[in-house]
């Protein structure tokens, strides 16, 4: 297994040709997700990608700064064919660690989809509003604060 923390201009044309039809095949074609799904997001955020050792991209998700100073990740993903492989919880604690190293005083605040709930929960995240409706998708903020 591979684990890597990228820049957008750190990926090949390859790599981000790879990401962006993961995330389309899990948000958009799965999720039925009717929205720009490639945003201004990705030109700051960090790219994390785990690969398996036939160099297939097994998770994926991006951690970036929101505007009110809190860390966050999302576009959470781990594509179908490697589902029940539990590399969510490698990918949700690689994110963790490196928001952890690099900004330690950061309160980390996601979007999470509201029926992964107790799988955020495992992680040490907290409900911190009600259930809201994002493009046809139950979500619910959560928080780990430092």
């Amino acid at each position: 297994m591979k684990i890597e923390f990228k820049k957008l201009s750190e990926l090949t044309s390859y790599e981000a040709w790879e990401i962006f039809k993961s995330r389309s095949e899990v948000f958009v074609v799965e999720q039925k997700w009717v929205a720009c799904e490639i945003d201004e997001q990705d030109l700051t955020a960090t790219h994390l990608i785990i690969r398996n050792d036939d160099n297939e991209l097994v998770a994926y998700l991006r951690i970036y700064e929101k505007l009110d100073g809190t860390a966050s990740f999302g576009r959470v993903l781990t594509p179908f064919k490697f589902r029940g492989l539990k590399m969510g919880k490698t990918l949700l604690q690689n994110a963790i660690d490196w928001i952890n190293k690099e900004w330690p005083n950061k309160d980390i605040k996601i979007s999470a989809q509201y029926y992964l709930l107790n799988f955020y929960k495992s992680f040490g995240f907290v409900e911190c509003s009600e259930v809201y409706d994002d493009d046809g998708i139950d979500h619910i903020d959560m928080i780990i604060k430092k």
